[in-house]
């Protein structure tokens, strides 16, 4: 089986104390962007030469949900993707691989778009306190939508903090 053939078998992401916050604090990607990625359809090119064959290492080229571009490069641990680094890719950059030729770096002509279908978020349990009249206003609001009540939670917290970050 090829790596882009597993890559499409993943179901998760590896993070540890390793990897998780190292591309923020060094390149300002969050995790959840990082993740991201992999859900936007990227293009992916299996490894380059340059690393060792018990780990190979696949380039991913696509955009979190804000929009910029990133260059993510990751390997496969089990059915997980681990990434190793990410950072985003700055307008000179950009401009530059306009203008040059990236084969001396990557076998793009080994690259595909990849859709991922088993793939999950990761996600972690939280305690959260709120008032009851609150509590019985979102159910209200969920049955009138027809969702559980914690998924119009994510929601409404998903639209605000887009609108923050904006």
């Amino acid at each position: 089986m090829s790596l882009l053939d597993r890559l499409n078998e993943c179901e998760g992401f590896d993070w540890d104390e390793g990897n998780s916050g190292r591309n923020r604090e060094k390149q300002g990607v969050s995790d959840g962007e990082c993740e991201q990625v992999f859900f936007n359809r990227p293009l992916a090119a299996p490894p380059d030469a340059q690393h060792p064959a018990e780990e190979k290492r696949i380039h991913v080229l696509g955009q979190p949900d804000a929009g910029r571009e990133l260059f993510v490069a990751c390997t496969l641990r089990d059915e997980r993707i681990r990434v190793i680094s990410a950072r985003h890719m700055k307008k000179k950059e950009r401009e530059f691989w306009h203008e040059h030729d990236s084969t001396e770096h990557v076998d793009w002509s080994r690259a595909e778009r990849v859709t991922l279908p088993k793939l999950k978020p990761s996600v972690k349990s939280i305690s959260l306190r709120m008032l009851q009249a609150m509590l019985d206003q979102l159910r209200l609001l969920a049955n009138k939508r027809d969702v559980p009540y914690q998924s119009l939670i994510k929601l409404f917290l998903a639209e605000r903090i887009e609108r923050e970050l904006e």
